[in-house]
């Protein structure tokens, strides 16, 4: 490939490609005295052709700290290896100026993880953060990610986990002192040796049972404890202190990400592309999330050198499944430790106790009688009352949603946009993707749109009832929905409506990063390429109303479908066409009636009934 360090003539080139990604928010804007500055610091890749198809530069904060930043390549180029390679020579030209530290904020995590730079913390980065973010217009919502190289060591490229299904030859495991296994002494003089672990990475959420599973695993394990918390939007309040309270139980590390945008664009919106829903009425919040979750847990075990993870599932629900799930997707040879299906523990009260006794900060606060998980798509309720399936819902539980009885009393239209099946505006707004689904939850909630209450069937085999709260899920399924059927044709939309249910059963059960689940998506993925336009929906007391569909790639013709149009249908062809379509029909009822027989929708004989 034809990649060199920049010359004045390119600077128009360089500008037209990065600017061009700075509209579509990939990159912040730069101007041509700025690339002229810069320009040798910058490398660009040209075609065969001779034009640009990719750039990017270095920016130095020191002599030792350099960013990666403008990384570019033009869409008709992509997928073609043009960024990974200009990425090594970013990383060649770093070394050869003796650069220690060479970082990114990116949201192609995947694509620099594969170029050998690991997770890190952006605030460990201040110079960019002050910089260049603290100008940004989304540095209060940023859904972009920290990575880092360091160059005094050897370059790998070991594997990263995807939403992509990159899967890689190999798996290079990271190197640690395995720490002695430790034994213990059961009743019975039943000896059980537990697997040694040098380094454990939590899933962690601040609660009791975290809280107190990190100075378990300490003690149990005799391992370092890394806390990993990702923010999909359950509420600021739940990261209040999180870091401070992770440590003091314990922690060695306390990592928090902000996996909103991911959540949403990488995983929501390619489910509600399928149309997934599970038991003809369950949305999926609980579980399209923990695949994410998971997700990250074995990025940051594997940046972190950890040779374990941890969750703190119960052995009886269905979320232990879709972690374990994830892990064995993704990193196979990484050892799973879930407390629950081994300590002692089996209350709250047994939970308080441990923590007292290991001097765990946990605030006491009067338990809730329902077990409830949240997420910027929904929030769900189960346990308390809701265990009889005879017992309606008290209102008091409900925290995110009005009842439809004390919605307002006048409808609100709202409009969502779309593009290639994803959505990008509300009411004429364009808006990133968890903005979108923020904004939908607020007008939803308002409404009374989304509470449902289901009776499902677990994967584990038992029926549960949970309440689920999804006011923004709701309306974008069906606003999404309306647009299908103005842009779909009959055979396509059908399949589609039953791969939707096979589709669901694969996120209820975990299996996101099952083989069939992605390549249902490549399906959807086509299916999307005509869905663009617009839905206008009345919200009104618990109820979304179609208020009017467009979209330039409709199928719905007018002009076809009226009676008089010859040129497009003529009323002659339907004999033909209804004397095939139904011959299979005929031919049956012929066989039933040869030979003087009846066919057995003949009708009866009413000769031989007596008049009264």
């Amino acid at each position: 490939m034809n990649i060199r360090s920049a010359r004045p003539e390119d600077i128009p080139g360089i500008l037209a490609l990065v600017n061009d990604h700075a509209r579509r928010g990939d990159l912040l804007p730069r101007t041509a005295d700025s690339i002229r500055d810069t320009l040798p610091d910058w490398l660009i890749a040209k075609d065969e052709t001779g034009d640009i198809v990719a750039c990017g530069s270095l920016y130095f904060y020191s002599p030792a700290l350099a960013e990666v930043r403008s990384l570019a390549v033009v869409d008709r180029a992509k997928g073609g290896g043009w960024g990974s390679t200009l990425v090594k020579g970013l990383i060649i030209e770093a070394q050869r100026r003796g650069v220690v530290t060479l970082f990114a904020l990116t949201r192609a995590v995947s694509f620099f993880q594969r170029a050998g730079f690991h997770i890190s913390d952006r605030q460990r980065f201040p110079e960019k953060v002050w910089r260049d973010c603290v100008n940004c217009p989304l540095i209060d919502r940023c859904d972009e990610t920290a990575v880092v190289l360091h160059l005094t060591v050897p370059l790998t490229h070991s594997y990263r986990p995807s939403t992509a299904g990159y899967r890689p030859a190999t798996i290079r495991l990271p190197t640690f002192a395995p720490a002695p296994p430790i034994t213990h002494r059961l009743q019975g003089e039943t000896i059980m040796t537990k697997p040694a672990v040098n380094k454990v990475v939590l899933a962690y959420s601040g609660g009791l049972d975290t809280s107190v599973i990190v100075p378990w695993l300490r003690e149990n394990y005799g391992c370092e404890v890394i806390c990993f918390c990702a923010n999909i939007g359950q509420g600021d309040h739940e990261f209040e202190g999180l870091e401070a309270k992770g440590l003091a139980s314990g922690a060695s590390k306390v990592i928090i990400e902000d996996l909103r945008h991911e959540f949403a664009k990488d995983f929501l919106f390619p489910m509600m592309q399928a149309g997934a829903v599970y038991e003809r009425r369950y949305l999926l919040g609980t579980s399209v999330a923990r695949p994410l979750i998971a997700k990250w847990q074995v990025a940051v075990a594997e940046a972190e050198g950890a040779d374990a993870v941890a969750h703190g599932c119960t052995g009886k629900g269905n979320d232990q499944v879709r972690f374990e799930l994830t892990y064995q997707a993704l990193n196979p040879t990484l050892k799973v430790i879930a407390p629950w299906r081994e300590w002692e523990i089996r209350s709250r009260e047994d939970a308080l106790a441990y923590a007292r006794l290991h001097n765990v900060p946990v605030t006491h606060t009067e338990k809730s009688i329902y077990s409830r998980d949240a997420n910027m798509w929904h929030l769900s309720h189960e346990g308390g009352i809701l265990e009889d399936p005879a017992n309606e819902p008290e209102e008091a539980m409900y925290q995110l949603s009005v009842s439809p009885e004390s919605a307002p009393d006048k409808a609100e239209i709202v409009e969502i946009t779309f593009e290639q099946g994803m959505p990008v505006a509300v009411n004429g707004v364009q808006l990133p993707p968890a903005a979108i689904v923020e904004t939908l939850n607020r007008l939803g909630a308002k409404h009374g749109i989304g509470r449902i209450d289901l009776v499902e069937n677990r994967l584990v085999g038992m029926k549960s009832r949970g309440v689920y709260e999804t006011p923004g899920g709701t309306i974008l399924y069906a606003a999404h929905r309306e647009l299908e059927s103005l842009c779909l044709d009959r055979e396509t939309l059908h399949f589609k409506e039953q791969m939707a249910l096979r589709y669901a059963e694969l996120v209820y059960y975990g299996m996101w990063y099952h083989t069939l689940r992605e390549s249902l998506q490549a399906f959807v993925t086509e299916t999307q390429k005509t869905i663009s336009g617009w839905v206008k929906l009345k919200l009104y007391k618990g109820n979304v109303i179609v208020a009017g569909r467009y979209s330039p790639q409709s199928l719905y013709r007018e002009d076809f479908a009226t009676f008089g149009q010859e040129d497009v249908y003529d009323q002659a062809d339907a004999k033909g066409f209804i004397t095939l379509f139904g011959l299979q029909m005929k031919v049956k009822a012929m066989m039933e009636v040869s030979d003087g027989g009846r066919t057995r929708y003949a009708a009866p004989d009413y000769s031989k009934f007596k008049r009264d």
